[in-house]
């Protein structure tokens, strides 16, 4: 322990290892982390690089063979043969069959890879291939066969799953396309392609040196490997059931990178599904393959440390020789020199070197004589010292008695230096500016803003003198209102200021409650008549050019005197104090909201947009007013009327401005039926025209004056009826009034709700009445946006099915793009709860909106119905491109399309050459009204046979 304690080079060199050690490890931890980072995402990177381009040759391989039964699908023959046998017994007797048989070869012949070409006929259950003379056994069922059963599925061109061909007896995989006619499936045809020849072109692939590739199955069976698995025992271990906790993962249609970990054996798994099959790509290399660079590096790093561990040590060791034996043995002396000697004697040795050692040696020798010199001439001095210490002991007493007289005023006291730094301060300076003493010298006042700002100190520089009132925040709740004098003085070359501040806080809350008692209610807490009458004047009076434009609102709550008979003035003030806090909800900053008597309030508001602005606000406000109140806990009603008037049109300045408004707010009291009024007549007749509108619509709803008009939708190809819309008609005093109308003021006023109700359940007892007659015809109802969301449309829909007994696939909802682009995710539970309960959804107006097109593969949707904006040109001034690419966007997504606003026989012809089957629109049939519809039934029925 000793030779560790008598040597700082030791120590330093013991901490400097210790530290290389402890870097070392530092470094080595993070190096190995971020090596075996990058290590692993270059090797995830390059393995999904491998996996997609497998994926891309095989998709270039299948898509090559899919081009080949797309041209199956253009012959001809092959559909009239299929179309023509109904037995087996006819199939060598038709005069088609030599020549498809000659077709069939040829297709095989045309590529090495394809081992037969075929044809299923349905009707009757045979085949006909490229190897002639193959016939079915009698037992031979085609609905059985693997690649028929897929066909039929996808209704589309199908890479099937491997199977062995009873044809062949190989192993093949098919791509087959169905044979239709209307419709149809009568068959089906395709080309079978040898597992063999997929397996040599997976075998050409390599992943690194010990990785291999695997194609799996959409089942998640191996397809393709590089080992033949019937090497394998099939009771012993699997050689792939590593895959089997990833099996969904991987074939879940998605590209990504798995870690695998089995035993000691992990490994890296990247995998790509194939476009045109049900195959996915995956290709696999041993984690220890990629860590191996890894490995080397920890090797190196070991050895380089213990290398410079060893070169450290033998360098601690040398410094110690030269450096630290004679540092320990100037020290002694020096301790020996600190206990009573009166010179620092070392060896010779010492002096004589050259080296810094040397030169300390030489130099403590020679400070401990000064130091015995200065000893003896500090006593000397302390003699005249201690007369001068007893003539300052006289001063300071006398400044100590003036400090103690300043401490005694109520006026804060200070001196700062030209730094600002505070160098007196008395008590009621600490005390008002609310920090302790102690710690008040040690704060620039200037640079934490006590009291001095720089526009002081500018003005100090100009003028010594300055005083006048400032606020100072004592706290954030509590501010303090002073005045303050300060003088700028010299002395000698520095510049200091003097200053006091008295508080004059309570004088200033005197004038405030003044203020208070002046321009507000002590009741409602708001503005009273004062302050809005002073706003309106000062407002008018800076508008000297008329070019603003104001209104005044004056706010009054009818029969007030019966809310204080019956309920006491207690219940009344909570009254009023609830309206005023909910009329501060209904302004904005720039408004001055007053209560100006009893029952009355104004709102001052400024620099009204347009009429058409201030009405909506007017309706805004006469609505949110009419939301009840809780008092006591107990929900009321305030009914308020309101008069309106505008500044410059109906007065050139606030008085008149104020006459004109009570004179509305008179004219609203002595009409019942109205809630507010304008003077200015054309914005009052704008109001009433609404107003009566929304009355009228609220009567014709008790009054049953709606009626539903239905237009069909027609099957384009077989002139069938597949679907109605119910159309909402409003049969007024005046004649019939179309939705355009009054739909929209429906909607501003929330009679859409018990509208759209009416709507759905008269459509749905029309629905039941002609399901009663025969026919199952479902029955298209629109969805505004505030029934859509509304909580219960669940159980409304529900409770109509169940009243009405109509099945609920016999109804039909449908709603625009704008409802799904509002909140994803509760359309999608709100979609998800009409589809479990049978109800199917279409898309209105498909096309016209701007939301994303994810939301057909998101959302539960079974129709998109084509705006007909986009049929109306076709195909004079329009070629219908857009309407093409929604009918195959559909397609793609397996949505009925419907066309909307269909009036001409080549609208027809498009539309079905582009498979569009489903029309409605004039060229049919108008909407009709019951009667009407079920006489065109009636007759569509006869028609059809």
């Amino acid at each position: 322990m000793q030779w560790f304690k008598k040597s700082l080079i030791r120590r330093i060199g013991t901490i400097v290892i210790g530290f290389i050690i402890v870097a070392f490890a530092v470094y080595g931890i993070i190096s190995i982390q971020l090596l075996s980072n990058f290590f692993e995402d270059h090797s995830k990177t390059e393995l999904s690089k491998d996996a997609l381009q497998i994926a891309t040759e095989i998709d270039k391989f299948i898509e090559k063979n899919i081009v080949i039964v797309e041209q199956m699908k253009t012959n001809q023959d092959y559909q009239a043969i299929t179309e023509a046998l109904n037995t087996r017994e006819e199939k060598r007797q038709h005069p088609l069959f030599n020549v498809v048989s000659q077709e069939l070869l040829a297709i095989k012949a045309s590529d090495p890879n394809i081992s037969l070409a075929y044809i299923g006929v349905t009707k009757s259950n045979d085949v006909i291939s490229s190897t002639v003379d193959f016939d079915p056994r009698p037992d031979y069922d085609l609905n059985k066969r693997l690649w028929y059963i897929e066909t039929l599925t996808s209704r589309g061109v199908t890479v099937t799953n491997p199977y062995i061909d009873i044809v062949t007896e190989e192993m093949v995989v098919s791509i087959t396309t169905p044979i239709l006619k209307n419709n149809d499936v009568i068959g089906a045809m395709g080309i079978d392609l040898q597992v063999s020849d997929i397996s040599k072109l997976m075998d050409t692939y390599k992943v690194g040196q010990n990785g291999y590739t695997l194609l799996i199955n959409k089942d998640g069976s191996i397809f393709y490997h590089p080992q033949d698995l019937k090497f394998y025992s099939a009771d012993g271990p699997k050689p792939f059931s590593y895959l089997d906790n990833y099996v969904d993962e991987i074939t879940s249609g998605k590209s990504g990178v798995i870690e695998c970990h089995q035993g000691n054996n992990a490994k890296y798994i990247a995998y790509v599904p194939t476009r045109s099959s049900n195959w996915t790509v995956a290709t696999v290399i041993p984690r220890s393959e990629v860590l191996a660079p890894l490995n080397q590096f920890i090797v190196s790093l070991l050895f380089i440390s213990l290398l410079l561990l060893f070169l450290i040590a033998l360098f601690i060791r040398q410094m110690t020789r030269l450096i630290s034996e004679p540092i320990v043995t100037i020290s002694d002396s020096v301790e020996t020199f600190s206990q009573g000697d009166q010179e620092i004697n070392l060896p010779d040795s010492l002096y004589r070197r050259e080296d810094e050692i040397g030169i300390l040696s030489r130099g403590l020798k020679m400070m401990s004589r000064r130091i015995t010199e200065y000893i003896e001439a500090v006593q000397t001095n302390n003699i005249a010292l201690n007369k001068e210490i007893d003539k300052r002991q006289g001063v300071q007493s006398q400044l100590e008695m003036i400090l103690e007289l300043l401490s005694g005023t109520d006026e804060g006291i200070f001196i700062l230096n030209n730094e600002f730094f505070c160098i007196y301060n008395n008590a009621a300076f600490s005390r008002i500016i609310g920090i302790p003493e102690e710690a008040i010298p040690t704060l620039n006042l200037s640079e934490n803003n006590i009291l001095i700002n720089a526009p002081l100190v500018d003005s100090l520089q100009m003028n010594p003198i300055w005083s006048g009132e400032i606020e100072y925040s004592l706290t954030k709740e509590e501010i303090l209102f002073l005045f303050l004098r300060i003088s700028k003085v010299k002395n000698g070359e520095d510049d200091y200021y003097i200053g006091n501040i008295t508080n004059l806080t309570a004088h200033k809350q005197i004038e405030k409650d003044i203020y208070y008692l002046k321009y507000f209610d002590n009741l409602t807490k708001l503005n009273n008549k004062v302050f809005l009458d002073e706003s309106g004047i000062n407002l008018i009076s800076g508008d000297t050019d008329n070019v603003g434009n104001h209104a005044l609102i004056l706010i009054n709550i009818d029969n007030f005197r019966i809310i204080n008979e019956a309920k006491g003035f207690d219940f009344g003030n909570k009254v009023l104090i609830a309206l005023g806090n909910r009329l501060k909800t209904l302004i904005s900053d720039q408004d001055v909201l007053a209560r100006l008597g009893n029952d009355e309030f104004g709102i001052l508001k400024a620099h009204v947009a347009s009429n058409e602005n201030l009405y909506e606000y007017i309706l805004g406000l006469s609505k949110a007013l009419e939301k009840q109140i809780a008092i006591n806990d107990e929900e009321l009603i305030v009914d308020v009327s309101m008069g309106i008037s505008l500044y410059p049109n109906d007065a050139n300045h606030y008085p008149k401005l104020l006459k004109t408004a009570a004179s509305a707010l008179n004219n609203v009291k002595a009409n019942k039926g109205r809630r507010f009024e304008f003077y200015d007549k054309e914005i009052n007749t704008l109001s009433i025209q609404k107003y009566e509108l929304q009355n009228k619509l609220r009567n014709a709803l008790s009054n049953q004056e709606f009626v539903l008009h239905y237009q069909p939708q027609m099957n384009m190809a077989t002139n069938q009826i597949v679907g109605l819309e119910a159309l909402i008609r409003w049969n007024s005093a005046n004649g019939m009034v179309p939705p355009a109308s009054f739909i929209a003021i429906a909607e501003e006023s929330n009679l859409i709700i018990p509208l759209g109700e009416w709507v759905l359940e008269n459509a749905c007892e029309f629905g039941k009445k002609l399901a009663t007659l025969g026919y199952q015809t479902p029955i298209a109802v629109n969805l505004s946006m505030l029934q859509f969301k509304s909580p219960y449309i669940g159980d409304l829909l529900q409770s109509i099915l169940t009243k009405t007994n109509l099945p609920p696939e016999l109804l039909e909802l449908e709603i625009t793009e704008g409802i799904l682009m509002d909140n994803e995710d509760e359309c999608e539970s709100i979609l998800s709860q009409f589809h479990a309960m049978g109800i199917q959804i279409s898309i209105d107006d498909f096309g016209t909106g701007y939301s994303s097109l994810s939301y057909l593969k998101k959302f539960a949707v079974d129709k998109i119905k084509i705006d007909r904006s986009f049929i109306k040109g076709i195909p004079h001034y329009d070629n219908g491109t857009i309407a093409k690419v929604i009918i195959e966007l559909a397609g793609n997504f397996n949505l009925q399309v419907i066309a909307e606003g269909v009036e001409t026989p080549e609208q027809i012809d498009f539309l079905l050459k582009n498979n569009c089957h489903i029309a409605q629109g004039f060229y049919y049939a108008k909407p009709l009204d019951e009667d009407e519809l079920l006489a065109f039934m009636e007759k569509s029925k006869r028609d059809n046979g």
